[in-house]
């Protein structure tokens, strides 16, 4: 028996925004979610964007490079995928999906669809890139360990033209997620190009494919544009592909635009000038050139300039975390204690530092799920957030006994040492090096005393993963999937860095009786969530997880800057949503 996943098209909210039917629209096709589009486009035109630099080149997996992998998220397309506004996963190339009852079965049913070159996509394309590309460990930029569990990897077979079957070791909750990143790659221009796939080549063979001086036309995908031109240093220019799968609410096809135009510009204020001059279409700006952007367009300018709520993994929220192994016994003892680091955490005043360090371009944060995140935010934790509340934070210094004796305005340790302790953060992030500023101001009011701690990102990081810290300000990326962070936020896990004794250094095991019990629980509830394989379930193990961080707060989440977007008005469905969030992709963009 088997439970069955089935995605269908999104025909009542097509037809609500449309209002027509989709009968024009082929078998095969995906309707885009109507999230995407704030009018229904027009075929023709050209849409032009920025890179500051070149590409390596354009072998999606044989490079460790973000240019290309901008370039080529527009050529090649994967089995499942993320929806660009709610982040929610979809069909892709994958038409429809069945997993087996022990969740370690996963049966795919690809959609008809054809290369760019119009070669047919079957199950020997997946198959090819699975086995010989993504889980090749030649490969620069391969993805093998999202694959494996300890000594197994995940195997890949073919049933039929249009079938494929994964397996897995043991059942993987996130397998879906990881896939949306999975892009696929053509077998008949690739195979006898890689080592395992054509038994005569060396290992690494695979990462001279597809480089800049490729003819372009050998370079095929299945995504809206096919490479046209590349002029070294100056462009690349992408047209659109015929073969394209994809339709609007309408039922027309997409891409709208002919031609998608990346300009290469290493400076970013000459970039900012192009836009300004309409050269570039779509810019992504900083918090300092936001305030001008937004004085034109409310002075006339045809752009439109959007704050947007943050989506993206980057720039990484900034949190505030206390060493639970701190060397000072005393300093040790309170950092642990739930009822001090609460006391912090009302001492946070987050509202001034979102004005202050962000220019008013920041959000208040999750735990550290992001509210934008719908298929994993849990809304709780907003109210389980503390507000900024000094008299509060004072009254439970006091309650611990945390008093100021000598009356100097610093608060002494039972030992009759004053309550004081070094705040590491990096001087190279004027974000945390203004934090740091901040929460030792409010400290200081309160009756604690902090030492700033100003180096280099990189050695932060450093000390922070060494446990060599008192207290620090760090940040990881978000991740659309809690478990891809469980290295981070899982204890006994090595990025787990404010509490390392949860884990045996040399064979980085899990040291239970190092762990609070509020930690064995969500060492668990991640241990839950990372087999089971319904969405509702695996949601409900993270919410819990959220509400446990909200509550004992082994870290303090502070803020999250947001999404800066400046768009030219001649260039349609670039929009921000209802919930805050920029909306915008390049088959889905139309020129009015």
């Amino acid at each position: 028996m088997h439970r069955t996943v089935r995605w269908g098209l999104v025909v009542a909210l097509a037809l609500a925004l449309a209002g027509t039917t989709l009968a024009q629209a082929p078998p095969h096709a995906k309707t885009v979610d109507p999230a995407l589009f704030q009018e229904i486009g027009r075929p023709g035109g050209t849409l032009t964007l920025s890179l500051t630099s070149s590409p390596k080149s354009f072998n999606y997996y044989g490079v460790i490079d973000a240019t290309a992998y901008a370039i080529m998220a527009n050529v090649l397309t994967p089995l499942v995928e993320e929806n660009p506004a709610t982040f929610e996963l979809e069909p892709g190339l994958a038409e429809s999906w069945d997993v087996s009852e022990d969740g370690r079965t996963v049966t795919f049913h690809l959609r008809p669809v054809s290369w760019s070159d119009g070669e047919p996509f079957t199950a020997d394309d997946v198959i090819y890139t699975m086995r010989h590309v993504v889980m090749n460990p030649n490969a620069e930029g391969n993805e093998r360990a999202r694959y494996t569990f300890g000594d197994q990897v995940v195997r890949w077979e073919k049933v039929d033209a249009r079938t494929v079957r994964a397996l897995l070791p043991e059942p993987y909750g996130a397998f879906f997620r990881v896939l949306s990143h999975a892009l696929m790659l053509p077998e008949h221009r690739l195979a006898d190009l890689t080592e395992g796939a054509n038994p005569a080549l060396e290992a690494g063979s695979f990462n001279k494919a597809w480089t800049t001086d490729t003819p372009l036309d050998q370079i095929v995908g299945t995504g809206p544009f096919r490479l046209a031109r590349y002029d070294v240093d100056q462009r690349v220019v992408l047209e659109r592909n015929p073969h394209f799968w994809k339709v609007d609410p309408q039922g027309n096809p997409l891409p709208y635009m002919d031609r998608l135009v990346y300009l290469i510009v290493q400076n970013e204020q000459v970039q900012l000038a192009q836009f300004q001059a309409g050269a570039i279409d779509v810019l992504t700006i900083s918090a300092a050139d936001f305030p001008g952007l937004k004085s034109e367009e409310v002075a006339g300018a045809p752009i439109q300039v959007f704050a947007g709520n943050p989506v993206t993994p980057t720039p990484s929220p900034p949190h505030w975390a206390f060493n639970f192994d701190a060397k000072d016994p005393e300093l040790r003892a309170l950092f642990r204690d739930a009822r001090f680091r609460a006391a912090m955490e009302q001492l946070v005043d987050r509202e001034r530092i979102i004005d202050q360090v962000y220019n008013t371009l920041a959000i208040l944060p999750g735990a550290p799920v992001l509210p934008s995140n719908k298929a994993f935010y849990n809304p709780k934790v907003a109210e389980m957030r503390r507000p900024f509340d000094p008299q509060a934070a004072r009254q439970t210094l006091d309650g611990m006994g945390l008093r100021d004796v000598d009356g100097d305005g610093i608060r002494e340790l039972p030992s009759g040492k004053d309550l004081e302790f070094t705040l590491t953060a990096a001087v190279d992030s004027q974000p945390m090096s203004d934090m740091a500023a901040l929460l030792r101001e409010e400290l200081l009011q309160a009756g604690v005393k902090v030492n700033l701690q100003l180096i280099k990102f990189g050695l932060a990081f450093d000390k922070a993963l060494a446990g060599d810290f008192e207290s620090i300000i760090m940040a990881f990326g978000n991740q659309a999937d809690p478990q891809l962070r469980k290295a981070i936020w899982q204890p006994g896990r090595p990025l787990y860095y404010w509490h390392l004794s949860t884990m045996e250094g040399k064979e980085q095991k899990p040291v239970f009786g190092e762990m609070f019990d509020w930690e064995r629980r969500v060492y668990e509830l991640f241990e839950k969530g990372q087999v089971a394989m319904d969405p509702a379930e695996r949601k409900a193990y993270y919410d819990e997880w959220q509400e446990i961080y909200a509550r004992e707060l082994p870290v303090i989440f502070i803020a999250k800057g947001m999404n800066l977007l400046a768009v030219q008005k001649s260039v349609g469905n670039y929009f921000q949503s209802e919930d805050g969030v920029n909306v915008g992709t390049p088959y889905t963009a139309y020129r009015r």
